[in-house]
């Protein structure tokens, strides 16, 4: 189904930093979806515009949506609902990081990572990782939080997964950062740049806030 598929390219715009054209093919899944009726693309899409929100530091656009979109989650049953369940929770802890709300932040991606190793996520144990990190390192709670980027890292290294692998680096970089990370963090966006498909995406990847973090003079 279109929808569907225009949900899936919107996730890869997401993740490879791309938030404008991310943005953009979420509301056109939506679109789609609702056009015809068909639910899951449009929670897919809505928690994909939650993580957008979070990552470019809006989380005030995300207020309505969230509601909305956990209501239709909930209405899905036997739509893989656990795992709608567990990408809205890191959402919710990736949101509550934006608005600085260090506590709430900590105990959702505790609940987000809980979730993933209890369903055999580890992409979403990862991000849960990095985010409760972010957040212990706002409390000054140092020693923990570079912990807890260190799993991020070996267990996004794992997966396979380049662009999970660089933000767990870049998140112990900025913690604990060493020579040898940053080389390697490095060598990760190389490898991730010539696997992009276009100009356009490739731009966007050098431009995003994470590149000028691992490409800056250490």
């Amino acid at each position: 189904m279109l929808a569907r598929a225009t949900a899936m390219t919107a996730g890869l715009h997401l993740t490879l930093f791309d938030f404008e054209g991310a943005e953009a093919l979420q509301s056109e899944a939506c679109e789609l979806a609702r056009g015809v009726g068909f639910i899951p693309p449009i929670v897919s899409a809505g928690i994909d515009s939650l993580l957008t929100f979070a990552r470019l530091h809006d989380p005030g656009r995300a207020e309505r949506l969230l509601e909305e979109t956990a209501a239709a989650a909930a209405s899905t049953a036997g739509w893989h609902q656990w795992l709608w369940q567990l990408r809205l929770t890191q959402a919710r802890a990736e949101l509550a990081l934006a608005r600085d709300a260090v506590d709430e932040a900590i105990a959702t991606a505790t609940d987000s990572i809980e979730q993933s190793r209890a369903r055999g996520r580890p992409k979403y144990e990862a991000l849960g990782l990095i985010t409760r990190a972010r957040g212990l390192h706002a409390l000054v709670r140092t020693r923990n939080a570079i912990a807890d980027a260190k799993t991020a890292v070996s267990v996004a290294d794992r997966t396979g997964d380049p662009v999970l692998l660089l933000l767990a680096l870049d998140a112990l970089i900025g913690l604990d950062g060493t020579d040898e990370l940053a080389n390697r963090a490095r060598a990760v966006t190389d490898r991730i740049y010539d696997g992009l498909p276009n100009e356009a995406m490739r731009r966007c990847f050098t431009d995003s806030e994470i590149m000028r973090r691992i490409r800056a003079p250490q």
